[in-house]
């Protein structure tokens, strides 16, 4: 991944958000702090990112603001109890999906339906479930992936280089255990905002 994504070259079946000034701004606020976006988006209207290493909360900024420096919409989940009082219309705004994760069928079959419901759609997931240290990645973004017959783009948050990096796709093979070595040696040498929780 060497070269900043170019907008203009953004594929007409992702689905867009925005305009000219929100852009900007965006695209102006990374640069202030020192950062780029590199890779590509594949011309799909549904599939899912992986963000990683996910190891603090800038991370959800640096996804905020790529989706807006692309004019790229975006969706997000997070536990349902965020979504109540003034802040819900917010975080929905945003692209935000509240998910319960007691309901039935859970949030892997909640997430099925959706695609299968939506015309188009991108959900952003960090397969590590939490900011803290984790042994091995929670497997849910691959079952949504598997159930819904859509693909992965691997997206990672490079804090020694200060990049963005979009791609590759990855198609699931039905082989958790095999495919997730093959996705994890894409973030080997990408470095996390805190190593010691990556």
């Amino acid at each position: 991944m060497n070269s900043e994504i170019n907008i203009q070259e953004i594929g007409k079946n992702v689905p867009r958000r925005g305009n000219s000034m929100s852009r900007k701004f965006a695209q102006w606020s990374m640069k202030l702090f020192g950062w780029s976006i590199q890779g590509e988006l594949p011309d799909l209207s549904k599939f899912i990112i992986i963000g990683a290493p996910h190891t603090s909360n800038w991370d959800f900024i640096l996804v905020i603001a790529t989706a807006a420096a692309l004019n790229v919409r975006i969706s997000w989940m997070a536990k349902h109890s965020l979504f109540r009082g003034p802040l819900g219309p917010i975080f929905r705004w945003m692209g935000g999906i509240a998910v319960d994760r007691k309901a039935a069928g859970g949030v892997v079959g909640d997430s099925v339906n959706t695609f299968n419901k939506a015309e188009e759609l991108i959900l952003c997931i960090t397969p590590e479930g939490t900011r803290g240290k984790v042994t091995t990645w929670k497997s849910g973004f691959y079952r949504i992936a598997q159930g819904a017959n859509i693909p992965i783009l691997m997206a990672s948050f490079d804090y020694g280089k200060k990049v963005v990096g979009l791609g590759p796709l990855y198609t699931p093979s039905g082989d958790f255990e095999s495919d997730l070595v093959e996705i994890k040696e894409h973030y080997e040498d990408v470095q996390a905002k805190h190593p010691k929780s990556a």
